[in-house]
């Protein structure tokens, strides 16, 4: 017997905002059952999914990926990480590379009403000890919102499962900023030829990598993408546990060279708030062997497959080198090489590996980056990269030629000018421009020094005592930096000049006091016996530097911080600095000295090279590249001099270690400097290379994507005049530089009047050597004649419109400068001496330029 409702008690019912739902409930006689299972989203995505459970339970279908999130890790912090897995061996998209140096992400996933979002906390800022002011940092410093997704369903324990197949399968690592190198200029995120690659989750660690595709806005720029118009980049993504623990950070002390996590820290009273902290790995004491500590868990690089067999053993010796330096510090084994284990993956976090890379068109010869955690500068994770062709350049540099570059930038590079400016920051992990370069220079030099000096024979290999010390340095270099070290290009000077090639010496201290070091290759000239190469173990610096930053004990850290003033601890990595001392690509306590020497050996070398690099059936190319390294050795060398000249010593010792920040460059060094860079640089016949020697410089024989058969300007013959003038100008422009200029006026009023060279000395000593032939008037040759132009438009520059910071000095010396050449050129040009027509229009010409800016400089002063 059916039940009726009173009519008015249907009508109430349907008149409020449930009608339709009560309505139909009235209708159906099943409304009594059930409601509909909460669980049934989640079990059509896990029907046939697979199940990666982890740090992370992932859930993979189809192409889609679903992440569950449980209640109680929502909004909790973790890493977040993202590297090139797989690139294009070009334009900055390399295999294995990080995107983000140093410090890991720090991410979190909230909740907010029916969707979830990726948020990245700010960590830079901190409040440690303080509520209150903790409270005014929360609400000062916001989380941005990187991602979001709805959720998709929830777990049987509460866990919410997220699809994020869109948050990894996009540009969330920014990865299309690189990209626009190869897609020239322009490179758009295309989902649609983009997919997931693969999903790991391991308890402390997920890992997800996705097959990205970026359209190219001006295809064909990269030879090594298979289709221009597409850039495909497989990105890796890493998140990870935060240690449960956080490590006990070291405090950075500025007088040891490390890389440093940052923080501001408002509970702070003094008034810059900053916290540095050392980036290190974590070692606790375990077993206690004599006056040492064996760690709980050593620190393990593995090497990876790709690592050819040649160098594997190398690779294992360089790793572990650094054992020597932590039981410096207090520790027995603490660093361990080990192979990496079948089927492991490299850009997994949980392994730290040599890598060996193979590029198209290298930007790195080797890289050593790291991951830290942002809290405490725990270091996680490293992955360094070898590329190939560096080694090959270094067998074979003159056939093989790497990223060449010109005398001139070998020596900006060296010097630490313009656009190869450096302050020894976090850039300096990566390696500075010419790295790469330097080191296959490195393998033409030594092949062409020992070949000279009858240690081998024209065509035979390098030895292999220098390939062994070479990579045994290279990989100790890289590892440093993932131990937490910054470059030191001033351990050189712990050497004496005179013991560089004392093996007795070298073999306890090394060539360098610092494998993070950019050396020379340490070659005797003719007559003196090579001792060793590189340093090839942990030198004093090093050990310095290891006991500072790991030794458990922070009293004793605090004490060898103090001990900087030791030579055995020179560290300096300011390469554009004022410090002659502090230099790449030397070696030796008295720069000066030694690039005399070394500069003696590229140009004696370069009479004799054609004897040592072309045989029958060779190609001249051959010749044309060691000519030009040797070229760029001669500008290496010459670098460090020009810093004498209005230089200081530069110290970062503390009140009460012993010496002041600045001390003077003697007069006579700074005499001395100027006379070689005028002896090498300036002086008459200083660059010339004999024409027997030119006409056998030729070109590549093959034009293709990888090879050009023209010299820079598109020439086929060697550009000789442009090679050397470019060289002279640069070196030139530095010597008269505003900075250097005031430098030398105002050591006048620091160090006491006549203890440096003045500016009219400088200008003047520049000036005779440049334009020498008016001292006996008589014709001048082309090279010449393009140097003397260039002083005209540096010293025209000057007097007309000088650069910023130059002091008004400087700007009268130029103009006495250019009024006394033109008086000279007066005298030259009436007294009938032999002047052929070349080098009386330039001189006409030169007098005419003069007489235009010293009327339009008395114009611009008159303004």
């Amino acid at each position: 017997m059916k039940r009726w409702l009173p009519l008015a008690v249907v009508l109430a019912l349907l008149s409020f905002a449930g009608a339709p739902q009560v309505a139909a409930a009235l209708q159906d006689p099943s409304a009594d059952d059930e409601p509909e299972s909460p669980w049934a989203d989640f079990e059509a995505i896990a029907d046939g999914a697979e199940h990666l459970e982890g740090f992370f339970d992932m859930y993979s279908k189809e192409g889609k990926l679903w992440m569950a999130v449980p209640e109680d890790m929502m909004g909790e912090g973790f890493l977040f990480d993202t590297r090139v897995a797989q690139g294009i061996g070009a334009s900055g998209l390399y295999g294995g590379t990080t995107l983000d140096y140093f410090e890991m992400a720090l991410m979190a996933i909230e909740r907010h009403g029916e969707r979830a979002y990726l948020m990245r906390r700010p960590h830079q800022f901190v409040a440690d000890g303080d509520p209150r002011a903790q409270l005014a940092v929360d609400f000062t410093f916001s989380s941005s919102v990187v991602e979001s997704a709805d959720i998709a369903a929830t777990r049987p324990d509460d866990a919410l499962v997220l699809d994020v197949t869109d948050w990894f399968v996009s540009d969330l690592s920014g990865v299309s900023n690189q990209a626009e190198g190869a897609g020239g200029g322009d490179a758009s995120f295309d989902r649609g030829r983009s997919f997931l690659a693969g999903v790991q989750s391991f308890p402390d660690n997920t890992n997800v990598q996705a097959k990205l595709t970026f359209r190219a806005g001006d295809p064909g720029g990269t030879p090594s993408v298979p289709d221009p118009r597409y850039v495909p980049v497989t990105v890796h993504y890493t998140l990870a546990r935060l240690p449960e623990n956080p490590m006990t950070p070291r405090v950075a002390d500025d007088r040891v060279g490390s890389f440093n996590t940052v923080h501001k820290d408002f509970s702070r009273t003094d008034t810059t708030f900053m916290r540095r902290y050392v980036n290190r790995w974590r070692l606790e004491p375990g077993e206690r062997v004599g006056d040492l500590w064996r760690p709980v868990e050593p620190i393990t690089y593995y090497i990876g497959p790709s690592v050819p067999d040649e160098y594997r053993e190398w690779f294992h010796e360089g790793v572990e080198a650094w054992n020597t330096a932590f039981e410096a510090a207090g520790w027995l084994d603490a660093v361990r090489a080990e192979d990496l284990p079948e089927g492991a993956d490299p850009n997994d976090i949980r392994y730290s590996v040599l890598r060996w890379n193979t590029s198209d068109n290298p930007g790195y010869g080797a890289i050593g980056p790291s991951k830290v955690d942002p809290r405490t500068g725990e270091t996680l994770d490293a992955d360094i990269l070898f590329e190939a062709n560096s080694f090959r350049g270094f067998h074979d540099s003159w056939r093989h030629v790497v990223n060449p570059v010109g005398a001139a930038e070998a020596f900006e590079m060296a010097l630490g000018v313009g656009e190869y400016a450096s302050d020894g920051g976090s850039r300096t992990a990566v390696e500075l421009p010419g790295f790469e370069a330097s080191i296959a220079a490195h393998g033409a030099l030594a092949s062409l020094a020992l070949a000279a000096a009858g240690r081998i024979d024209p065509g035979d290999p390098i030895p292999e005592e220098l390939l062994r010390q070479r990579t045994v340095w290279l990989v100790m270099h890289e590892v440093g930096h993932t131990l937490g070290m910054q470059h030191n290009f001033r351990s050189s000077a712990s050497t004496p000049t005179d013991r560089l090639h004392d093996t007795g010496f070298t073999g306890e201290n090394g060539v360098f006091s610092s494998v993070m070091e950019y050396p020379a290759l340490n070659v005797a000239p003719p007559g003196e016996t090579t001792g060793h190469f590189y340093t090839f173990d942990a030198g004093s610096y090093d050990r310095w530097y290891v006991t500072y930053a790991y030794t458990p004990d922070d009293a004793r850290a605090a004490e060898v911080a103090r001990l900087v003033a030791d030579p055995a601890h020179m560290y300096g990595n300011e390469t554009g600095a004022l410090d002659p001392t502090i230099n790449t690509y030397d070696l030796g306590g008295d720069p000066l000295a030694w690039g005399a020497e070394r500069s003696a050996l590229a140009r004696d070398l370069m009479a004799v090279v054609p004897d040592y690099v072309l045989s029958d059936n060779g190609e001249y190319v051959a010749l044309s590249n060691a000519i030009g390294h040797l070229m760029n050795e001669y500008a290496r060398a010459l670098a460090p001099a020009v810093k004498y000249i209005g230089g200081h010593y530069m110290n970062r010792d503390h009140v009460g270690d012993g010496r002041l920040p600045f001390e003077n460059v003697e007069r006579q060094r700074q005499e001395d400097a100027l006379e070689l860079i005028v002896d090498r640089l300036f002086a008459e016949g200083a660059l010339d290379i004999p024409p027997e020697l030119l006409q056998r410089m030729g070109p590549s024989g093959f034009s293709d994507w990888d090879t050009d058969r023209t010299f820079s300007g598109g020439r086929y013959d060697f550009p000789y005049h442009e090679e050397i003038l470019d060289l002279q100008t640069s070196v030139m422009a530095q010597l008269v530089a505003p900075n250097r200029m005031a430098r030398l006026r105002d050591a006048e009023a620091r160090f006491g009047a006549g203890s440096v060279p003045t500016i009219p000395e400088v200008m003047g000593a520049l000036t005779n050597a440049v334009w020498g032939e008016l001292a006996a008037p008589r014709s001048i040759v082309a090279n010449r004649r393009d140097l003397q132009r260039t002083w005209l438009d540096l010293m025209t520059g000057i007097v007309v419109d000088a650069p910023d910071a130059m002091p008004a000095d400087a700007r009268s010396v130029a103009r006495w400068q250019l009024t006394d050449i033109a008086a000279r050129i007066g005298d030259a040009t009436d007294g009938g001496g032999a002047l052929d027509d070349y080098t009386r229009a330039h001189l006409l010409e030169a007098a005419a330029r003069i007489d235009k800016a010293l009327e339009a400089g008395i114009e611009v002063e008159g303004n």
